[in-house]
């Protein structure tokens, strides 16, 4: 079985919520669950662009005034009254309410079956680098099989019914919203809801006897193809071009678009033979003892797979269920980017997949006026503040949480992201046109928002998210979500993340020339940023602030921003500080993480060079809210001391985002001054393969051996003048033209 696929023994089961483990496809724009059921099989369809409820809230209050009483209320040291009466208990108090939309089903495919005895050889999977899904089984010597996959081509989705003899199936489809119109023939359905804003139709093609019976169409064959296409907000629900074409032939136009994005970078990891298991057989191998190779090569090209199946150049960007969510109102749905976000996106650039990050720069950009709004009517700043919570149609401050309204990173944690496109694609026009000018705007609300006392800059509010200071804990401001204090000072991932965008800023001005006006007051003020602070503990401090202690039993790793997943500090450039914050990972307690912080954590013993430890955090992972389908839930409902001890077990797919990064860190690392090969690596990965890992300027193939052996490529896109490390070594400098590419072997 090729590596490409991955397979499950058993069809969904998680009781009433099958969704969570069905097999997932998508084009982008269209997504699709397939539980795999065989006499009852209900598949869902989603569309990046249904959502619903929620509110903009109107013209935001002006609570400046508010915003000055926190300052001074914390100034004097009362972080009570700081953290009572906040900018969102304004916001309420002024009339403003608003509430972010959620994504909701399309609607689901429903085919009805009768088994004529007991099945054998289920099995169900999905080959990644086709795009396509699977069910087959066997009832009484009879094979069934059902392939389906969603096209990127034509944006429509296709399923291929066969058997080795004819067999009856029975066909309807039922819409989320209500039903306004049903038109059926004998080949065909349309469904349209009532509101106007979904549809859908089934063509039944091939050699088939049909019979109409309500409201849907009975199928007797034994081989034929359905295609379906879904609608939202009056999209197109033609047909006719497609329906003449074989299933072979629309799938061969399918994967001339997604497998090119699937191949652009490759890791192998399992040798031959080891990529047969199951994923069941393989989570029961983790969690008697440690994930395999076989299994973290399989979550890897899961990922990457879900990521690519996410996103299309003409959508949304990735929200937290991706394309999947199989309910309404499900918690947590929207694009949260105090952490979410960013992990959903940290593996792209590296991974080839640069298509995936203008989407996020116009999802974001296109609110910029409602964000100037914010800044202005909020804390009486230029710029643009954004909320941590954001859907399509809603921009303003709409989660009505302290944590959230106090956090003033948000902008600038996303313009990392911007800016990493241009130095992978060296795009000098969106540079200009988009990313500088988003930047700036970011930048400039950070320009008033710091205070300068005795030469160096002060912030407060500041929140280290979703955190609070080990001294404010006990402090009578606990909210609903549990945030006791989040409204302190100087949150050193705040003076991280504005000494990051205030340096590519400057960078920024220097190739375009723009705002060069004004890029000493931005130099002036990354001047006064003070250094980072260091406890009793030896550990950086998350408040930069000696009244501030830690609080290390939290699931967030903020402060740990310029380590990762920013590059500020490595061990070769500041290499006492960066042991500092190597302590402040090692202090933080296990039992209050979940599955995304699992994911980050790797991502920083990655950036540490503990590859042993990041592997284990996979083993963490694998043990506790890795389901069969490889979806991920945030906590581990079996209560087994790994996560965090919520009743709730919502899914959040950033989590197997945030592994791929993990598992690319582990591997290859791009710094300003070198490519690092086999930074991280742990023993159990003793052999591999790489190729057309990205870097800015090129693209690196390597393989190693499990006597030790190292070979390296370096393909440069651009001139490349850097320092190359195998395993943490330095192993040589890399001078390379344009278009030359380069070969090093090194021995054990």
């Amino acid at each position: 079985m090729s590596r490409h696929i991955y397979t499950l023994n058993r069809p969904a089961s998680w009781p009433h919520e099958e969704w969570r483990e069905a097999l997932p496809l998508g084009n982008g724009l269209t997504g699709v669950l397939i539980p795999g059921s065989i006499a009852a099989e209900h598949i869902t369809f989603n569309r990046h662009d249904l959502w619903h409820g929620g509110s903009e809230g109107g013209v935001i209050p002006d609570i400046t005034e508010t915003f000055r009483a926190m300052r001074e209320a914390i100034d004097r040291g009362d972080y009570t009254a700081a953290n009572q009466d906040n900018l969102m208990t304004a916001l309420r108090e002024k009339g403003y309410s608003s509430g972010p939309e959620v994504p909701y089903p399309l609607g689901a495919l429903n085919l009805t079956f009768t088994p004529e005895g007991m099945f054998r050889h289920f099995r169900r999977g999905v080959n990644m680098r086709t795009g396509e899904a699977f069910v087959q089984f066997e009832i009484g010597g009879c094979r069934y099989t059902r392939r389906m996959f969603v096209s990127r081509d034509s944006d429509i989705a296709v399923l291929r019914m066969s058997a080795d003899r004819a067999f009856t199936v029975s066909w309807d489809f039922s819409l989320f919203s209500e039903t306004g119109d049903t038109e059926i023939t004998d080949r065909s359905i349309l469904k349209t809801a009532k509101d106007g804003k979904s549809a859908a139709r089934l063509l039944f093609c091939g050699d088939i006897q049909t019979e109409v019976r309500g409201e849907s169409v009975k199928v007797t064959g034994r081989d034929y193809t359905v295609l379906i296409r879904c609608s939202s907000h009056g999209s197109p629900l033609s047909l006719e071009r497609t329906q003449g074409e074989s299933y072979e032939s629309l799938l061969a136009k399918h994967t001339a678009l997604h497998t090119p994005l699937y191949d652009a970078v490759t890791i192998e990891l399992a040798e031959e033979g080891e990529h047969e298991p199951t994923n069941e057989e393989m989570l029961d191998e983790a969690y008697d003892d440690e994930a395999s190779p076989a299994l973290i090569e399989r979550l890897w090209r899961f990922g990457r797979y879900l990521f690519i199946s996410a996103v299309s150049d003409r959508g949304n960007p990735v929200p937290l269920y991706g394309l999947w969510h199989g309910a309404d109102g499900l918690p947590w749905a929207q694009y949260v980017a105090n952490e979410n976000v960013e992990m959903t996106y940290w593996h792209a650039m590296a991974g080839g997949l640069a298509y995936a990050v203008p989407p996020l720069l116009r999802y974001y950009a296109s609110k910029t006026e409602k964000f100037r709004e914010c800044a202005q009517k909020m804390f009486g700043m230029r710029g643009i503040w954004i909320s941590a919570y954001t859907s399509p149609n809603v921009a303003g401050p709409c989660v009505p949480v302290a944590v959230i309204g106090n956090w003033i990173s948000c902008a600038g944690w996303l313009c990392r992201h911007f800016w990493e496109y241009y130095l992978y694609t060296g795009d000098e026009k969106l540079l200009a046109e988009e990313i500088l000018p988003f930047m700036h705007e970011a930048a400039l609300f950070w320009l008033d928002y710091a205070e300068e006392i005795d030469g160096t800059l002060l912030l407060r509010p500041s929140v280290s998210p979703e955190n609070t200071s080990g001294s404010l804990l006990d402090l009578p401001t606990k909210s609903a979500t549990g945030h006791r204090c989040p409204a302190a000072k100087n949150a050193t991932m705040d003076f991280a993340v504005m000494k990051e965008l205030f340096t590519n800023l400057l960078e920024g001005i220097r190739i375009t020339g723009l705002y060069a006006d004004e890029a000493g007051q931005f130099r002036a003020a990354l001047g006064k940023i003070p250094a980072y602070m260091i406890n009793e503990d030896g550990a950086v401090k998350e408040w930069m602030d000696p009244a501030l202690a830690d609080n290390y039993a939290h699931r967030h790793l903020s402060h740990i921003y310029p380590v990762f997943p920013g590059n500020e500090v490595t061990a070769q450039s500041d290499p006492e500080l960066f042991e500092a914050f190597r302590k402040a990972v090692h202090l933080r307690e296990l039992g209050s993480q979940c599955n995304w912080s699992l994911t980050h954590m790797a991502a920083i013993y990655d950036r540490l060079g503990e590859g042993e430890a990041a592997a284990e955090c996979i083993d963490l992972l694998a043990k506790s809210v890795l389901l069969p389908s490889f979806f991920t839930v945030c906590n581990d409902w079996r209560h087994m001391g790994m996560t965090l001890d919520w009743r709730d077990v919502p899914v959040q797919l950033d989590a197997v985002f945030g592994a791929v990064n993990a598992v690319q860190e582990m591997l290859f690392r791009w710094e300003k001054t070198a490519l690092s090969v086999l930074p991280a690596r742990p023993a159990r990965l003793r052999s591999g393969r790489v190729q057309g890992m990205a870097f800015p300027g090129g693209s690196i193939d390597f393989s190693w051996t499990e006597n030790g052996a190292v070979t390296v490529t370096v393909h440069a896109q651009r001139a490349l003048d850097t320092k190359l490390l195998v395993r943490e070594r330095e192993a040589g400098q890399l001078r390379l033209g344009a278009g030359e590419a380069q070969t090093l072997s090194f021995p054990r």
